[in-house]
């Protein structure tokens, strides 16, 4: 299942005097009775943020520079920190896929076993309903499977899985492609991530080695298709692979 990056950050009950940072991602700051935001490197990323001190109250924005950008006014920078509220993914709003582009497999591979496809009764329905499961050994590579910008990773959890507990700990790589789309690939290896935040990577190139970390009943890799949504919310889209399907194994 797709993991969401998505962040909700609480801030109740106490007062915030020096910047709020969030993942290494975004800071937000009040000073003379307005609110900013600021991206912390140029990792793209769509955050709404909400407070009853904030006017507008709810305000969300696609951030994809450095730059800092006003999110509003606040009438008391203790209530907008007491009542603040924050909810993020990466990635860009209102991108729109790129229809005529034919995917790589992500596994290197004779034959890839699909253990989960397109609208999967086990966890493919909803925002993750464009999404493939291929079971791979561990440590199979992982290749990207469109060309773009490494955005986001995680290789740190060595635990997994079938129940969905484990689903905070899974291991993953975002790249944004140029539509402003997500490829995502999940459960990979404790230190298996082969690239870094901000590397730009061509379709076929290894980028990680798959694993079982996170939600996981077995190893294997998900891939998925995502555009972001606001409210940290996220939507897969539908992608077609260039190769032809005589490859794919599909278990039932």
């Amino acid at each position: 299942m797709k993991l969401p990056l998505a962040c909700l950050i609480l801030f109740m009950g106490s007062v915030q005097a020096e910047p709020g940072c969030f993942d290494d991602w975004f800071c937000i700051t009040t000073n003379d009775g307005s609110v900013n935001i600021q991206l912390q490197h140029e990792l793209p990323a769509v955050i709404t943020v909400t407070s009853s001190a904030l006017e507008p109250a709810e305000v969300t924005l696609s951030l994809t520079d450095t730059k800092s950008h006003k999110l509003g006014n606040i009438s008391s920078p203790t209530e907008f920190w007491n009542t603040m509220r924050v909810n993020w993914t990466a990635g860009k709003l209102n991108a729109k896929h790129d229809n005529s582009v034919e995917y790589g497999y992500p596994l290197e591979q004779n034959n890839l076993n699909v253990v989960q496809g397109f609208n999967g009764e086990y966890s493919h329905q909803g925002a993750s309903r464009y999404a493939i499961d291929f079971a791979a050994p561990i440590g199979t590579r992982v290749l990207a499977a469109r060309g773009g910008k490494v955005i986001d990773l995680e290789e740190s959890f060595d635990t997994g899985g079938p129940s969905k507990k484990y689903a905070t700990y899974a291991n993953y790589v975002v790249i944004l492609h140029d539509d402003g789309t997500t490829g995502e690939y999940y459960h990979l290896k404790h230190n298996g991530v082969l690239v870094k935040r901000g590397d730009i990577v061509e379709q076929g190139q290894t980028i990680a080695k798959s694993g079982n970390t996170g939600f996981s009943s077995l190893p294997h890799l998900h891939f998925g298709v995502y555009k972001a949504l606001p409210h940290g919310k996220y939507q897969s889209v539908k992608f077609r692979f260039k190769q032809s399907h005589s490859k794919l194994n599909f278990r039932r």
